[in-house]
């Protein structure tokens, strides 16, 4: 059904509703019950009054500002603060520039040379360091995003085309036009009464419209200026390397599980399990509404004799993580599901000695690159944390080196509290906050030693007891600290898909690409020839 059908089922629908309000106007005039007349005009007078006050500002509107992704980069952070200063600085938009291309195209290219700057400060060009692909990538990001918002936000948006606004802002000049001929002319025979309803309409309805005219076209370029800022960040970030359909399936692949279809809790301490595997591929499950959710990669580093693989066995409410096993640098895998759904790997390392060597780094490293969060394992009874504070001042620098990574989060474990004097007492639960028992006293005090030494560098100090048969702060105190930092866990996951997908294959997709084009000349070829 065209545009034209549609208005002639409109005027038809509405014009028994305007002939019976003028001939109801007209017959309470006639009839003179101004007691009609009053609530209806004090409705009216509300309604103006609402009206002028929720437009004053753009509330009424949704926001375009959609808070930074999760895992963004504090690199990204600062990029984003030039995007949203870009978009507050045009207090006003009119009729002209929203209705002119060359305007969109001015904005973005200004945006994208401030973008540009905050991650490569010294090029001149912000274009020099990207490819092809990835501005076609950025452009039908920002493209598809901004098409879903005003489908959603602006009635009629689909069947409207841009000719139809630049008539529609050519029949607004000429009504103006014309009602300043109006009220010119009948100025010449009714000054006064002319006067006030000139006032009168200027300063009521007029003024009203006017203002809603103002806040949508100013929404609609503010949520233009967002989004193309958010892409251009993902852009020159280089996580649009991946392309499109690959950047959309890693975001939606280190998502929350869906709540509505949780699957079961496995491998936590009370509750059934499958076996767990070694094999480093999380069993997930999978609902056919949402893609499934990735692993959440677990590293757990300490020193030597600090109880990590006590942990992993507690974890996994089983013996499979022996504690006699012999240190490797690539560590083992374990895979296990949190509370919620969400599946995890716990990555067991070797540990490290008093004196942090290269080759205890370089096995951090490795554990810490592939990890979305690191459980830090310390012995209560450890006099000093000097080697564990080298090694996470050492791991922060290193992510520090690579700004378009993050660090994991980091929680600090105290294992062994059960070593804690009086060593002969062991009778959990303790209250390690609030409790007076001489160990709960001395958990405390633990605590706060620890919470001094590591400082900044962890984001939660837990305590627990990893004893096979005797444990405590497992289920109660660290499962639900993890599960509160998942979503820190899943920024960290995010940006490292992204990195292992650019760097994946890169001469072999080239091979890939000159094999296409290949074929696709040959098969040329040999179509001409059949012509001839």
């Amino acid at each position: 059904m065209n545009r034209v059908r549609v208005a002639l089922l409109v005027l038809l629908f509405l014009t028994p509703f305007a002939v019976l309000l003028g001939v109801g106007s007209y017959h309470l005039w006639e009839k003179g019950w101004l007691w009609v007349w009053w609530p209806l005009l004090a409705c009216f007078g509300l309604a103006y009054y609402l009206s002028w006050r929720w437009t004053r500002r753009q509330g009424v509107l949704p926001d375009t500002a959609v808070p930074p992704p999760g895992y963004w980069t504090d690199r990204d952070k600062i990029a984003w603060d030039k995007v949203d200063a870009k978009a507050k600085s045009f207090e006003s938009v009119s009729l002209d520039q929203i209705s002119n291309a060359r305007h969109y195209t001015d904005v973005a290219l200004d945006l994208a040379t401030e973008v540009g700057k905050v991650f490569n400060p010294d090029s001149e060009d912000p274009f020099d360091n990207l490819t092809l692909p990835e501005v076609l990538a950025c452009v039908e990001l920002a493209s598809a995003d901004l098409e879903g918002m005003v489908q959603k936000y602006i009635p009629g948006v689909h069947m409207l085309r841009i000719r139809d606004v630049k008539r529609a802002k050519k029949a607004y000049n000429l009504y103006k036009t014309g009602q300043d001929v109006y009220w010119a002319g009948a100025a010449v025979f009714d000054p006064i009464s002319t006067g006030l309803r000139y006032l009168a309409s200027r300063g009521g309805l007029g003024t009203l419209m006017n203002r809603i005219q103002s806040n949508l076209i100013l929404w609609f370029h503010t949520a233009y200026i967002h989004q193309v800022g958010r892409y251009l960040i993902e852009l020159n970030s280089g996580r649009l390397k991946v392309g499109v359909k690959r950047y959309r399936e890693i975001l939606a692949q280190h998502q929350e599980p869906p709540v509505d279809v949780a699957p079961p809790v496995t491998d936590v301490p009370g509750s059934p399990s499958p076996e767990a595997t070694t094999t480093g591929e999380p069993a997930v499950t999978t609902t056919a509404e949402k893609p499934p959710t990735k692993a959440i990669t677990i590293a757990i580093l300490g020193p030597v004799k600090a109880g990590k693989s006590s942990l992993v066995n507690s974890l996994l409410g089983k013996q499979l993580a022996t504690v006699d096993r012999l240190p490797v640098a690539s560590g083992i895998r374990y895979d296990t599901t949190l509370p919620g759904g969400q599946p995890v790997t716990l990555f067991d390392t070797s540990g490290y000695g008093e004196q942090i060597s290269d080759q205890d780094f370089a096995a951090a490293v490795e554990a810490s690159r592939d990890a979305d969060l690191i459980l830090h394992v310390t012995p209560a009874t450890s006099p000093g944390r000097i080697a564990d504070v080298d090694l996470l001042d050492r791991l922060k620098a290193w992510f520090l080196e690579k700004p378009h990574l993050r660090m994991p989060p980091v929680v600090t474990v105290v294992n062994q509290v059960d070593l804690l004097s009086p060593k002969a007492e062991w009778a959990p639960p303790y209250d390690w906050k609030t409790g007076q028992r001489p160990k709960e006293l001395n958990m405390r005090e633990c605590i706060a030693a620890v919470k001094e030494q590591i400082g900044p560098r962890a984001v939660d100090v837990v305590p627990i007891c990893a004893r096979s048969g005797e444990t405590f702060g497992i289920v109660e105190g660290l499962v639900p600290i993890v599960v509160s930092h998942l979503d820190h866990a899943r920024g960290a996951a995010i940006l490292k898909a992204f990195d292992a997908e650019v760097n994946e294959r890169p001469l072999a997709k080239v091979a890939d690409q000159l094999g296409s084009a290949v074929s696709a000349g040959l098969g040329a070829l040999a179509g001409w020839l059949k012509k001839k």
